[in-house]
């Protein structure tokens, strides 16, 4: 596997403080650092050209959308009859000036290639709110967005019925959400509060919801999957599930589109909660750093 030298400004030193219990790296150095490795140990052999740019990293260091037009006169130096794979978290996946790059993209955040326009970003207004929400392209294949050190399992009763902790108002379908089930006891929803109280939460909860916000999916879908709780996910306009083409998620998790959230109730007084359960203890263990990087050669070999 050739790795393609990139200059330093694209791998930027950035420490990140989202979520919160992260060691301060984000995907794309966690992975960087593991497929080195690997290639270190046992020669990759692949006609793709690893691009470890640290995505996340400089958008973030390059107020996101903006200032990243060295970035894109980088991309156009690439030699465009080579083939490239690349990881990236940002929900929003990679910015390119051109689909001139052949480029696979494993996404973490749900995003694939991406041009910054009107397609990619629509203002959406709901209850009185404006928010700009991701619809742009999905990535190549879908991979776990987590961070270091994993979400802990805690050995706690499961207690609580569902629940959801955080923010209601980057996606409509969360304060529809809200709205729908607020009033039934089974559902306990909070808004965004300290760590400690969130992971005790999510590994007291036989079912997480898991909905969308900005981008195609969340951390708490891993979150819930780390912690033993049945995830449910609530997608709009493009569904991103890790593995998906590996895994029956069906198996271990609810997916159910936005428009579904008021029948919730109904869905989940039909699902078999101890094979739900039992599942999701078989597929646990996929999701890890180390898996996700032998998922990724096995994608670039075959």
């Amino acid at each position: 596997m050739l790795i393609q030298s990139v200059p330093e400004k694209f791998q930027p030193n950035y420490v990140s403080t989202y979520p919160c219990y992260s060691s301060g790296k984000n995907m794309e150095e966690i992975m960087f650092e593991m497929l080195k490795e690997k290639q270190k140990q046992n020669n990759i052999e692949t006609e793709y050209i690893y691009l470890p740019i640290f995505w996340t990293s400089y958008y973030v260091t390059h107020n996101y959308m903006e200032n990243i037009d060295e970035l894109y006169e980088f991309l156009e130096t690439l030699d465009k009859s080579k083939k490239y794979f690349t990881i990236v978290q940002a929900a929003f996946g990679i910015f390119v000036k051109h689909y001139n790059l052949n480029i696979t993209v494993f996404t973490a955040g749900g995003g694939g290639l991406n041009i910054h326009n009107a397609d990619m970003m629509h203002e959406i207004d709901y209850y009185g709110i404006r928010r700009m929400i991701f619809y742009g392209n999905k990535g190549t294949y879908d991979i776990p967005l987590m961070c270091l050190p994993l979400f802990p399992e805690l050995q706690v009763s499961k207690d609580i019925f569902c629940s959801f902790m955080g923010r209601f108002d980057t996606h409509k379908c969360r304060i529809d959400m809200k709205h729908i089930i607020s009033n039934n006891e089974k559902y306990k929803l909070f808004e965004s509060v300290n760590y400690d109280i969130y992971k005790d939460i999510v590994n007291r909860s036989i079912f997480t919801l898991a909905p969308r916000g900005f981008g195609y999916t969340s951390f708490r879908l891993t979150e819930a999957i780390f912690a033993n709780s049945i995830p449910i996910y609530v997608w709009d306009d493009k569904i991103t599930l890790p593995f998906s083409d590996e895994l029956d998620w069906s198996k271990f998790c609810v997916i159910i589109n936005a428009n579904e959230l008021h029948n919730l109730d109904k869905i989940l007084s039909n699902i078999n909660i101890q094979e739900m359960q039992y599942n999701l203890l078989q597929v646990k263990q996929l999701f890890t750093f180390e898996n996700t990087v032998e998922y990724i050669i096995r994608k670039l070999i075959y």
